[in-house]
């Protein structure tokens, strides 16, 4: 009988843990800004292909503008997170990044 107690409390210990690692192994946002960057690619007003880091929890794209225009950006972006049911982890941003290479970063846009 306690061999028995024992055995079903490692089995539910065991189905815990893999509960938790799917759950956090379920973590989609890299798969999400690997979509997401797909879905910037086909806005005009990029200058060049996007790109996710995950490592930094970004998504680069580079645009021929100013950082009002990074701004005005920002909206669309998370519309198209929205609509799409897209969903990160919390730290995930998009960089707006200034084509010209004085400017560096012009805006970001959280992903929540």
């Amino acid at each position: 009988m306690r061999n028995r107690f024992i055995a079903g409390a490692f089995f539910l210990l065991m189905a815990m843990t893999v509960q938790s690692a799917y759950s956090s192994g379920g973590d989609e946002s890299e798969e999400n800004a690997s979509l997401l960057c797909k879905m910037l690619d086909g806005m005009d007003a990029l200058t060049q292909a996007s790109e996710f880091s995950a490592e930094h929890r970004t998504v680069n794209i580079v645009i021929d503008g100013s950082s009002e225009d990074a701004n005005k950006l920002c909206p669309e972006i998370l519309a198209l997170v929205e609509q799409n049911e897209l969903v990160f982890a919390q730290g995930w941003a998009v960089e707006i990044i200034s084509s010209s290479p004085d400017d560096g970063v012009i805006g970001t846009c959280p992903l929540l």
